[in-house]
């Protein structure tokens, strides 16, 4: 439950930030999705880190480098599928908005099963 309240608060940064760079200063929408997936999963990975995996938080700077960094890694398939699939509705005139919100629940499923066993598991 908490990785998806921390998600759907991802939802919203997400959509903030393909807003200002989308919406607002014009950039291209590939490349103001993929900036906005970016920046929703370091956010996430942060909040994950701090609530949903409390009990197995990753701490210092190496383990939290590490961690985000395998995060990343592990989260890349749900990036490209993300943006893979709100590019292509974009491009058949669905809305900016609506285009975003498709790419992130496509990549949502593999984020969570993968990085619930990857990023946070006990060493």
């Amino acid at each position: 439950m908490l990785f998806m309240a921390v998600g759907g608060i991802g939802v919203i940064v997400h959509l903030a930030v393909l807003t200002t760079l989308f919406a607002i200063a014009g950039a291209q929408f590939v490349v103001a999705q993929s900036i906005a997936t970016i920046a929703a999963m370091t956010f996430n990975f942060f909040l994950n880190n701090i609530l949903t995996y409390r009990d197995k938080r990753l701490r210092g700077f190496w383990p939290l480098l590490r961690g985000l960094l395998t995060f990343y890694l592990v989260c890349s398939a749900g990036l490209v599928s993300n943006v893979g699939v709100a590019s292509f509705m974009f491009v058949r005139e669905f809305s900016w908005w609506l285009s975003g919100v498709a790419g992130i629940l496509v990549g949502a499923v593999w984020n969570y099963a993968a990085s619930s066993v990857l990023t946070w598991r006990k060493m």
